[in-house]
């Protein structure tokens, strides 16, 4: 196993900006929801992502993340299954390919292609019996990140205040990071309805910055 130093070396690069996944060009339907009206400063933004972690796709990220990294059953169809949007489906979909194909070629594993992103992400975790916690912690900091970084360019906030929302998140993200490792594919839940619903409507946007 890797000491928690080589881990954190590890996670930091998986989940760098430099990392090939693309995940600055999505926007997981925050672009709809700040060009609508229904995000207009940071604290809005704050409780947007708060909901999204907690009780949306990125607490069900969490959970698929852990089965995978747990070997349950093919919880792969089950993450596509629950995308909610076209656009969900093809975020996850490019991210898990792409993160699958850098990893494989550069840090020399054989992972299938085809896997969603958080599922792609524990299965790597697992080979390099990374803590599932600190995996989970990292996974959820970088989901964060990006929805910041949307925030930051389209309301827009400075990104100073970026930080400062990144700052307010991190004790949850930290709490949900515990809890995700302790929970079981029976705990997944949806009840971000209006996230899902702006990311089905992003779909239509005949103007946009992000990909969904």
């Amino acid at each position: 196993m890797l000491n928690q130093s080589d881990c954190i070396m590890i996670l930091q690069a998986w989940f760098s900006p430099s990392f090939p996944v693309g995940a600055f060009s999505y926007s997981h339907g925050l672009e709809n929801a700040i060009n609508g009206g229904f995000i207009k400063n940071s604290p809005h933004l704050v409780e947007w992502i708060n909901h999204l972690i907690r009780e949306g796709s990125g607490w069900n990220d969490g959970i698929f993340l852990s089965a995978a990294y747990h070997d349950e059953f093919d919880v792969n169809r089950l993450c596509l299954s629950l995308a909610a949007s076209r656009e969900r489906h093809l975020e996850t979909s490019e991210m898990g390919s792409a993160f699958v194909r850098t990893i494989n070629n550069v840090y020399g594993l054989k992972l299938q292609s085809n896997l969603t992103y958080p599922v792609a992400v524990g299965k790597a975790a697992r080979e390099f019996k990374m803590d599932l916690r600190l995996t989970l912690q990292s996974f959820l900091q970088s989901f964060v990140n990006n929805l910041i970084h949307v925030g930051i360019r389209i309301i827009p906030i400075g990104q100073e205040t970026g930080q400062d929302c990144l700052l307010r998140l991190m004790p949850e993200i930290k709490s949900l990071a515990e809890e995700l490792a302790n929970s079981s594919i029976n705990k997944l839940r949806g009840a971000a309805f209006f996230s899902d619903l702006l990311s089905m409507q992003h779909e239509y946007s005949e103007q946009r910055i992000f990909r969904t």
